[in-house]
């Protein structure tokens, strides 16, 4: 059984809505309070966690973020924020050399895509995006604050490309049903593949296991289906477990020599050893033992994201939005970005009809990158 090498938590920043963010923040650091402002946060939003990991210890994953907003019609400092500081959401921006996971938790609003490869969609209510920007591209992220909820929760993970993955074409994979993916747009120039991903209970229903990917055969081995969650281009497991009521546990059986991180969305988790991680912990677990155990101790249950992977071993030199493995390949990548070879940026106000126009302007380019 694996055991935790360190237990971190990590900063969390105001944000969607910055004043609410910033009161939890305030309350987060009066000691005996900060459970207060965790459950507050869990409950109304206001506040981001991003977290860099570093190459050593979590190869092949790269960032962490932890997103819970809230966008409602009768916030009157809304309008004033996102006209004045910052829109709701990511304009066009550009990534070479990684991956995008980006998962919205189940009963959350989601996210509005733009690429500069001609594919757009909208997805969240535990829908999942699996980004491959390989040789580079542009993409537009801005939240879904029309659709059918105002709550909006997400993980962003930055997943690391094999050295000979890092210059392949853009690709995306959409995981989710006709309720948690929709208007899904593709000029044919960006390969989309639309799918789901296994979900296990177990014990009665207590335990739940949604697997985004899983290269460890976990899945089909308990009775999934054979093809589970995303097509990954190195080993990784990344799974969503939740435990209902105290002493509820869970194993998850990886490979000896894996990476595996864990971060504990709500309640808390026994992870072997002694060691306890509660809400917003993130926990670093040893490359030895194989399986992580989860254990609840907290009578409403708990809720943990695992991530786990065979490492790469290829050095990282990250530059902003570009994950390469020197120097020279991030210089080059900026040269590239800068001579439009991830395409031509947009403005987030942009119709759907400029943002196409764009797009076709910048195809000759692309094909060159």
């Amino acid at each position: 059984m694996r055991v935790p090498l360190k237990i971190v938590r990590h900063t969390r920043l105001p944000v969607w809505p910055a004043w609410q963010g910033l009161a939890l923040v305030a309350l987060s650091q009066m000691g005996p309070l900060r459970g207060i402002a965790d459950g507050l946060e869990s409950r109304f939003g206001g506040r981001v966690c991003p977290i860099s990991l570093e190459p050593q210890e979590a190869d092949p994953f790269v960032l962490l973020v932890h997103h819970r907003h809230a966008f409602r019609n009768l916030d009157f400092l809304r309008p004033v924020f996102s006209a004045a500081i910052m829109p709701e959401g990511f304009p066009a921006h550009p990534h070479r050399g990684f991956e995008t996971v980006t998962y919205v938790l189940p009963g959350r609003g989601g996210l509005r895509h733009r690429d500069s490869f001609g594919c757009k969609m909208r997805y969240g209510n535990g829908a999942v995006q699996w980004m491959t920007a390989g040789r580079g591209m542009l993409h537009e992220e801005m939240w879904d604050v029309d659709g059918e909820f105002s709550d909006h929760e997400l993980y962003q993970i930055w997943l690391n490309l094999p050295p000979s993955a890092k210059m392949e074409p853009p690709r995306v994979q959409l995981l989710g049903d006709e309720d948690s993916v929709r208007d899904v747009e593709s000029t044919g120039d960006m390969n989309v593949r639309v799918g789901g991903y296994p979900t296990l209970e177990l014990q009665d229903g207590r335990v739940k296991v949604r697997y985004l990917a899983d290269s460890s055969g976990v899945a089909a081995a308990a009775g999934g289906p054979d093809a589970a969650g995303a097509v990954t281009r190195s080993p990784v497991t990344i799974a969503h477990v939740t435990l209902e009521g105290a002493g509820t546990s869970h194993e998850l059986s990886l490979p000896e020599g894996w990476t595996c991180l864990a971060y504990v969305r709500s309640g808390s988790v026994d992870l072997g050893g002694g060691a306890v991680a509660a809400q917003y912990d993130m926990c670093y677990m040893g490359r030895d033992g194989g399986a992580l155990h989860l254990q609840s101790t907290d009578a409403s249950g708990a809720d943990v994201l695992v991530l786990a992977g065979e490492p790469i071993g290829a050095p990282v030199v990250a530059s902003g939005t570009m994950v390469m493995n020197t120097q020279a390949q991030v210089d080059d990548a900026l040269r590239a970005y800068q001579a439009g070879g991830f395409g031509i940026p947009w403005d987030h106000t942009a119709t759907d009809d400029e943002w196409r126009q764009r797009c076709e302007q910048a195809r000759p380019l692309l094909r060159r990158s």
